[in-house]
């Protein structure tokens, strides 16, 4: 009978120890734990993504480049051609200026990142962290007795927005932001004004 009570207590610790320490329960989005996790140093919690709410989406100037065209003094209309190359990055952030709860771990807030970084991917079908190239060849002209400056638009689009997750039984929200795409415009700025192309 005696013999029986240390394995009666051992039993008892490693039910409260396992509640303590258990593996987090994630979504069936979630994946694997980060890299370098182990999952039994990870709190017991919930996450669960309820939905998102889009602030914000609208084009942003990358760069701009000019290209003048001088035909005051010709007789007949002047054309040029140019090629022009850009690379943008497709990036994504979560804002960390928002405040959050501090009785979240950090591991947890990882996790959460991770889950609105991989739904971002699956919804606007792109890849953070990769880079875009466009290459365009534009041919302008002038007509004679007159001097025009074009001007090449390359934009992208940034994305603000937020997510809402339950951890455990909390609310918390996520605000992120996203730039992707790479497009450009061409514009002529003559006697002033700006026309578009």
């Amino acid at each position: 009978m005696l013999q029986l009570i240390p394995y009666g207590v051992a039993a008892v610790l490693g039910g409260l120890l396992g509640k303590k320490f258990g593996p987090v329960i994630l979504s069936d989005q979630m994946g694997d734990p980060p890299r370098g996790e182990h999952p039994e140093r990870v709190p017991t919690a919930m996450i669960e993504l309820v939905g998102e709410r889009l602030l914000q989406e609208e084009s942003i100037i990358l760069a701009t480049e000019e290209v003048p065209l001088d035909n005051r003094h010709g007789n007949k209309v002047l054309t040029s051609e140019h090629e022009f190359t850009r690379t943008a990055e497709i990036s994504f952030a979560v804002d960390r200026s928002q405040e959050r709860s501090n009785q979240i771990k950090s591991s947890i807030l990882r996790l959460v990142d991770g889950l609105v970084e991989k739904e971002l991917k699956k919804v606007l079908h792109i890849e953070f962290g990769t880079q875009i190239t466009r290459r365009v060849k534009i041919h302008f002209s002038t007509e004679p007795g007159q001097m025009v400056r074009y001007r090449l638009v390359w934009k992208q689009t940034s994305r603000r927005g937020v997510f809402y997750f339950n951890v455990g039984a909390e609310r918390h929200v996520v605000p992120y932001v996203v730039t992707f795409g790479l497009s450009h415009a061409v514009e002529s700025l003559g006697d002033g004004e700006n026309a578009a192309v």
